[in-house]
């Protein structure tokens, strides 16, 4: 029998090739660049021909690239839809409604887990499921009930609502001070060290250095990781200087892992949002789930600013 490419490269052509844009696949499955040329690049060895021509700007399936994403497409969604019917059939229960979140796996562990439990205490005859995803699910097919995604609020035909303002700063662990003397005392000072950011969010480390009146230009490479667990987890082995978006770094801030050297910090133009169907928070049990979240992120806000002054 043949043995076939690994799905996650099939979904990522499939992707590019829908898109028309290697940048947008990323956003859309959650990936830095390089991680989803790799992946298309794993598809097109195993085929052993190019699937797409990369263009001045985006790309364009090649005549083979076309006609194989045709005969993809169909596949990827019946996989992607059998398998949530085979999850929702199995964790079914006559007398529970489920909800499925979609979220970054990060925020799921640093802060939505660790509310669930009193959630499911004072919420009994509901279920919450959560798809630790960054990929733009499709809320109109049902593939979620609700979403946390990062952005600017723009996810069209959807009501996006803000849930949580994303403080940047820098974080690094105490061993990393103790080997540089010189410390960090001002942000000029991250001229000379280096730094560690998301891969799919290159933009951070740029927009903390203009609101501080730094030349963007000048500033070091920056080493991408794939995940903020991951980046996080750098930075606290001493590789250097991550970017930290301050609800989500705090376990490692509350541990003594890592430390903020340099005070004060941005609210970056982009945030969490909550992102549902047009209407779905008029209907239970998604409306329970939504005003639970927004609740809590607004409980977050007091106790950030109180902690604060």
């Amino acid at each position: 029998m043949t043995q076939l490419p690994p799905f996650r490269s099939i979904e990522a052509f499939v992707v590019a090739a829908r898109r028309r844009s290697l940048t947008a696949a990323a956003d859309e499955l959650g990936l830095s660049l390089p991680a989803l040329s790799r992946r298309i690049g794993v598809l097109e060895a195993h085929i052993g021909s190019p699937l797409l021509v990369r263009l001045p700007r985006g790309v364009e399936p090649t005549a083979l690239g076309a006609a194989y994403a045709a005969d993809l497409a169909p596949a990827v969604t019946a996989l992607h839809r059998a398998s949530d019917t085979a999850r929702a059939a199995a964790r079914g229960h006559p007398d529970r409604q489920t909800v499925r979140i979609s979220l970054i796996p990060t925020l799921a562990v640093t802060w939505l887990l660790p509310r669930m439990a009193a959630f499911h205490a004072a919420n009994p005859a509901i279920a919450i499921d959560l798809d630790g995803s960054a990929a733009c699910v499709d809320l109109a097919a049902g593939d979620a009930d609700l979403a946390i995604r990062l952005g600017q609020g723009r996810w069209r035909g959807t009501d996006a609502r803000p849930l949580m303002a994303l403080d940047l700063q820098p974080v690094c662990s105490p061993a990393w001070l103790a080997d540089h003397p010189a410390g960090l005392n001002e942000p000029r000072d991250l001229f000379r060290t280096v730094l560690l950011g998301p891969g799919h969010r290159p933009e951070f480390w740029p927009e903390w250095a203009r609101a501080q009146g730094l030349d963007t230009d000048a500033l070091p490479p920056v080493r991408t990781f794939d995940s903020l667990q991951m980046l996080y987890e750098a930075a606290a082995q001493g590789l250097g200087v991550a970017i930290g978006i301050d609800r989500l770094v705090q376990p490692w801030i509350t541990a003594g892992r890592l430390v903020r050297p340099i005070a004060g910090t941005v609210v970056s133009s982009r945030a969490f949002h909550l992102v549902m169907p047009a209407g779905a928070a008029a209907r239970a049990p998604v409306g329970v789930v939504s005003d639970w979240l927004q609740a809590e992120a607004r409980r977050g806000d007091r106790a950030a600013r109180l902690a604060v002054s």
